[in-house]
């Protein structure tokens, strides 16, 4: 199972990524505040990484 850990942490830091890029598009051109992409993108961000470390 030691395999699997390099690709579900690779996975959990490509969508942490993504999700960064994610909250500077919804602040740049849909005018939320920080607060809003971080009620939105961080529940997302905390149960991949939770799932990576979990199931590794």
């Amino acid at each position: 199972m030691m395999g699997a850990l390099p690709v579900l942490i690779l996975i959990a830091i490509v969508v942490t990524v993504m999700e960064v890029f994610v909250a500077f598009y919804l602040i740049k051109k849909h005018g939320m505040k920080m607060w809003q992409t971080l009620y939105t993108s961080l529940p997302v961000v905390v149960i991949v990484w939770i799932a990576a470390f979990i199931y590794s």
